[in-house]
């Protein structure tokens, strides 16, 4: 069997790296698998293993484009309220959900916080500081916290 070119290898990549946005938006992490992926994507099993040997590795893969993702569900101007009452409206939004659970899963199931997660943490705590100075970790840890208690419902 000839060697695959490069540009069909990052297609490959590609295609199972959007399978694994979808499904962990629609599926959520825990039942995303290799077969549910190598069935939407035609790719099989053995070859997204080999691209991915391991699960945490699409998570790893993803790290920017799902923290994007999550960003734009929040409005960071107009203010700390405004933030707060975007993250609060963000919390009916289906796939905001699929993403805070993809967050704290890793957070939880590690024994040091899974590098995706705990980039994304320190990254959003960053943004936060920056944009509404010091203090606003408070407003920030409380939805955190209020987002855990809407997961657990």
């Amino acid at each position: 069997m000839p060697k695959r070119s490069k540009e069909d290898t990052e297609i490959t990549i590609q295609k199972i790296m959007e399978a694994v946005v979808d499904q962990i938006i629609r599926l959520g992490y825990d039942k995303m698998s290799y077969t549910t992926l190598s069935q939407q994507t035609g790719v099989s099993r053995t070859g997204i293993s080999h691209h991915f040997p391991k699960k945490t590795d699409f998570t790893a893969a993803l790290d920017g484009r799902i923290f994007k993702m999550f960003v734009e569900h929040l409005e960071f101007e107009g203010g700390l309220d405004n933030f707060v009452d975007s993250w609060l409206k963000a919390l009916k939004n289906d796939e905001f959900l699929a993403i805070l659970k993809l967050l704290f899963h890793h957070i939880v199931t590690s024994e040091n916080a899974h590098e995706f997660a705990s980039k994304g943490i320190d990254r959003l705590y960053n943004l936060v500081e920056t944009q509404y100075g010091a203090g606003s970790e408070k407003e920030l840890e409380w939805l955190l916290g209020r987002s855990l208690i809407q997961l657990s419902k």
